[in-house]
């Protein structure tokens, strides 16, 4: 028997039957102290009894050797029951292994006994137990009493039971132990049908059946390596779901997006090449190949001596030349210069509208040609729209445009507006080329600034186009080569964690499809190791906490964590296998337990002793973290306190009360970030104030700074260069705005946007810009060509609504509370304010004669203003348009301005003579020339409601002002591109996916030379760029 702790260091010069030897003696001792301290855990202690040794650290440095020895006790599993661990489990506990026990009926002598296998994993506790022993055992009076044979002792814990013993239970207190249990030689009865004897294990076969259709196992979704064929160091992975509906032309076309080529076939990359033309081949012929070359017009591979190098980067949706400089061009190409345009009161350029109310065809606009021969007024078309048939009256004439063809256009991604920081989750870093890297939406952005550049080209954006759904979490790699980043699950696309790198934007490895269920919360790299290993948290109910080895795609452990909220998981600093979590009411240390050299999976267990908080320091959420140059773990928490731990001898992290007593309720709000600066400064953000601390010299306070208001709270601080050392930083904020600048100085905007719901974009008539409005309260307005903020308005109310005269003077804002608020446009100074009604303002529309502004309203209203004064007094129609049963979506006047169409929650579409203030019949306006086309019904919205998969609806239209295409949104994110009009069934069209949620805002500026779209729940203001499909370039209409 050992007589010391220090033993254990013996065990590491034997190994095999010697070593499990020592390993059980360990056991003992261990077992012994440990009841004599009658130390109990809320969670059963993990201990050996199955005399294995624990996994061996792994040794590849010399830290993990000098940790203090394995103390049973201090260690222990999740609480959770759950089949993450249970699976590969290794260690069990003296508690928690089985005890197979006999229970006899007290006083009859003939009954059998029942074997039950006590287990506090099945039985929590003792009357667990007697409930089921009720079940099975019947007494005068229920079991209620427990004794042990043949002493008579009272049972009255599920610990107490002994292996192999016997048992007497009772419903009274007085045993009877005289009988002789267990020793009837009456035999059971047997009342089960006779068979015609065992079979043999060579004869199974015989007896199995065969599979049937219905068991054939459908095929499951793979993941494939596309490489391109002119540069095959370029390459990117996509997920590939067999279910989907779009065909395999969609599957290429969708490929080519991402990768900025237009690919025509694909072949495999093993020789002899063989061309892959169908979905069934992905998934049968060739499922045991995961590399293929993407072919452009060559068609076909090419030899390694044709291959191009290097490789430029992919998935950027723009290149390294600035907008502004191809806007310059743009402008030159129509006799224009970019210079001359003042960003606050830019010169009116032509219109596509302008003397259409003269008929008169301009700017590439064109009448249709021919017309229909048999012309009958009766003649519609149904549609069937939500369960509902929709009747649609077809023009008299027929557009040659109409003819379910793919448009030769697309929409390539230019420029994210705004900044979205999830609350206690790294949302902010700076690449190692300097560049800001952040997330929005399902697309990861690098934004240079242009002070940076030194030159004249202005800022630059690229993005990373590799996921499918909204990126929920993000980091960075310790070498800064790579960046690893999860989604959230979706209908089609699984939730899981991509690895690629951030200067060629190609990704090298999808981790998880299959494995995480709802989505990421946390990604962390390891420290030590250089990278070398990844911890991932995901959404699920139990949080569970699962290390890999990404470079081989290898889960090395998993465990669950807790149910409560889990805000971040990360590797401590300087020891790859110590691991923290924390979120709601915890902060978790786990050491993880792996024999790299085994092969076999490894073990995480929580460390119970540490990141054990004070009565009078247990904060609700703990909120962010940092490491000192010491060791310390810095934690931030929902009080708005700071607390230091340290570890002592034992390696236990305890907080330092001497120290964490002077930063206790530092902040009078969360500590949302805390980041440690170069020169060893922590700076703790919370509220709206920035605070640094020196934690040389125990954490003294040096200084603080306040951000403006408007800007919202600290949620992101990262130096700008290397580690800070000049005290320059870039700081994220709640109200979707990153600022840069240091403490000593003031902190500038350098990126600004909504931080709630985007309900509306119009473009400005003859400007290069659009505004913009939220929920936030403010209203916006863009530059497209600079991406600049030209003007910010507060409103009083949230807004949901825009519209913008023809003219670009004035803008009118509808609210919430049921008014609408007039802006000059070129300043977004306040006019006038007019109140409508009582529901929320949906839409606005101004008439192409500037004459009338209509107003869709929530309870199914609309009404119509008069305008006078050039845009000053406002007069309502007292006559107001009733018969929408649901609230109004979206409204367009007609070119002459005498009729108005409108679209309800419902998908019902009206038309309204604006002279007599009174329905319209449809087929009188069945060729009437609408100014705009945003109403979601219509016979030439018929296509896209055909290609809308099952669940989904069409929620924003957008008609180009040239009438080539028609950009469409729906509630799942996806953005399609058809041609104007598509009344064929199931159009063939461009789409991409850009958003989880539903798309609530699509709009062409004047000149059709970009398009911006915006979602609702996630505040995300998107920029594309109209480009030409044969070359990529920008429409230049």
């Amino acid at each position: 028997m050992f007589k010391g702790r220090s033993e254990y260091t013996r065990l590491k010069r034997y190994t095999g039957n010697e070593r499990r030897f020592f390993a059980a003696s360990l056991v003992e001792w261990a077992d012994d102290n440990v009841h004599e301290k009658e130390e109990k855990s809320e969670i059963p202690v993990y201990s050996d009894d199955e005399y294995e040794v624990y996994p061996a650290q792994r040794p590849h440095t010399d830290t993990y050797r000098d940790y203090p020895p394995f103390v049973m006790g201090r260690y222990e599993q999740s609480k959770m029951n759950s089949d993450v661990n249970d699976k590969t489990a290794v260690h069990r506990t003296t508690d928690r292994r089985g005890k197979r026990v006999s229970f006899f009926r007290n006083g009859d002598k003939d009954f059998k006994g029942v074997n039950v296998c006590i287990n506090p994993k099945q039985f929590l506790n003792f009357e667990a137990l007697l409930v089921y022993l009720n079940d099975r055992i019947e007494t005068s009076s229920g079991v209620r009493y427990v004794f042990s044979l043949p002493d008579g002792k009272e049972i009255k814990s599920v610990t107490a039971f002994q292996q192999g013993r016997s048992y007497i239970v009772s419903s009274v207190k007085k045993p009877a132990l005289d009988i002789p249990y267990g020793q009837s030689r009456e035999n059971f009865w047997n009342n089960k049908k006779p068979s015609a004897g065992r079979v043999r294990k060579e004869e199974l076969e015989l007896f199995k059946r065969s599979d049937s259709p219905k068991s054939i196992p459908k095929n499951k979704p793979r993941v494939i390596t596309v490489i391109n064929n002119e540069y095959r160091d370029r390459r990117e992975k996509f997920y590939i779901n067999p279910n989907t509906r779009h065909n395999f032309e969609d599957l290429l076309l969708t490929m080519g997006d991402m990768t900025n080529i237009d690919i025509h076939a694909l072949y495999t990359e093993k020789q002899p090449h063989r061309k892959v033309e169908s979905f069934s081949q992905l998934f049968n012929e060739f499922k045991s190949q995961d590399n293929f070359i993407a072919c452009g017009p060559e068609l076909v591979p090419l030899k390694p001596e044709n291959v191009k190098r290097p490789a430029p980067s992919s998935n950027s949706g723009s290149d390294s030349i600035s907008v502004a400089s191809r806007m310059k061009k743009f402008h030159r190409a129509n006799e224009g210069d970019l210079d001359e345009i003042n960003e606050y009161e830019m010169e009116r350029s032509p219109s596509p509208h302008e003397n259409i109310l003269n008929g008169v065809p301009v700017n590439g606009y064109q009448e249709p040609v021919s017309f229909r021969n048999n012309y009958d007024t009766g003649d519609c078309v149904k549609l069937n729209i939500r369960g509902k048939v929709r009747e649609y009256f077809p023009p008299s004439i027929t557009y040659p445009d109409d003819d379910g063809q793919r448009p030769d256009k697309k929409l390539k991604l230019e420029w994210i507006y705004g900044f979205h920081a999830r609350e206690g989750c790294k949302s902010l870093v700076v690449f190692r080329t300097g560049e800001l890297l952040y997330y929005v939406a399902a697309v990861a952005v690098f934004y240079r600034r242009n002070d940076e550049r030194g030159d004249e080209k202005g800022d630059t954006q690229r993005h990373y186009l590799g996921h499918t759904e909204d990126i929920s979490c993000l980091t960075l790699h310790p070498t800064e080569n790579w960046v690893a980043s999860g989604q959230v699950a979706g209908k089609e696309n699984p939730a899981h964690v991509r690895i690629w790198d951030g200067e060629k934007l190609t990704t090298y490895h999808v981790i998880g499809i299959g494995f995480f269920s709802q989505g990421i919360a946390s990604i962390g790299f390891s420290e030590q190791s250089k990278g070398g290993f990844m911890c991932v948290v995901d959404m699920c109910d139990k949080h569970v906490l699962s290390i890999w080895d990404w470079e081989k795609e290898r889960m090395i452990a998993k465990t669950t964590t807790t149910t409560k909220a889990v805000n971040c998981c990360c590797f401590y600093k300087y020891d790859d296998t110590l691991l923290i979590t924390y979120g709601a009411d915890h902060l978790f240390f786990w050491r993880l337990f792996w024999d790299p050299v085994s092969g076999q999976d490894g073990k995480l267990y929580r460390d119970k002793l540490s990141g054990v908080f004070e009565d009078d320091t247990q904060p609700a959420m703990v909120t962010s973290h940092a490491f000192s140059c010491t060791g310390d773990v810095i934690t931030g928490d929902s009080n708005g306190s700071i607390l230091v731990w340290t570890k002592n001898s034992e390696y236990v992290f305890k907080t330092n009360k001497e120290v964490s007593a002077g930063m206790k309720a530092c902040h009078m709000k969360p500590v949302d970030v805390l980041c440690m600066m170069g020169d060893n400064t922590l700076l703790s953000g919370g509220g709206t104030f920035i605070k640094s601390w020196d934690s040389i010299n125990n954490y003294r306070k040096i200084s603080k700074r306040e951000i403006p208001d408007i800007a919202g709270n600290v949620r992101a601080i990262v130096p700008q260069r290397g580690h800070g050392a000049d005290g320059q930083i870039y700081v994220g904020t709640s109200k979707s705005c990153i600022l840069a600048g240091s403490l000593p100085n003031k902190f500038r905007f350098i990126i600004q946007g909504h931080c709630k719901e985007i309900w509306a974009v119009a473009a400005v008539p003859g400007e290069s810009s659009f505004i913009t409005t939220a929920h936030d309260q403010f209203v916006f307005k863009w530059s497209s060509a600079t991406h600049r903020v030209l003007w910010r308005s507060h409103m009083e109310k949230p807004s949901s609504a825009l519209a913008v005269d023809c003219r670009g003077l004035f803008v009118a804002v509808g609210s919430v509370a049921g008014r609408f608020f007039v802006l000059n446009a070129k300043n977004g100074m306040h006019i006038i304010t007019v109140q409508v009604g009582k529901t929320q303002i949906n839409t606005l529309k101004y008439s192409p004669d500037n004459a009338m502004l209509a107003v869709g309203c929530d309870d199914g209203h609309i009404h119509v203003f008069y305008v006078h004064d050039e845009g000053q007094i406002y007069r309502k129609n007292n006559i107001i348009l009733r018969g929408h049963s649901k609230f109004v979506t979206n409204l367009d006047w007609s070119t002459d301005s005498r009729y108005l169409q409108s679209t309800d929650g419902d998908f019902e579409l009206f038309y309204w003579n604006i002279q007599r203030m009174e329905r319209e019949d449809p087929r009188t306006l069945r060729d009437c020339n609408w100014q705009t086309y945003t109403c979601c019904a219509g016979h030439p919205l018929m296509g896209p409601w055909t290609s809308c998969d099952a669940g989904e609806n069409v929620s924003v239209v957008a008609r180009s002002n040239y009438r080539e295409i028609l950009v469409t949104g729906d509630n799942t994110g996806r953005i399609k591109v058809f041609k104007y009009p598509a009344s064929t069934t199931m159009p063939a069209c461009r789409w991409t996916k850009l958003y989880s949620s539903t798309v609530t805002a699509l709009e062409f500026l004047y000149d059709d030379s970009f398009a911006v779209s915006a979602a609702g729940k996630s505040p995300v203001l998107a920029q594309w760029s109209v480009v030409d499909t044969f070359s990529g370039q920008l429409n230049n209409t």
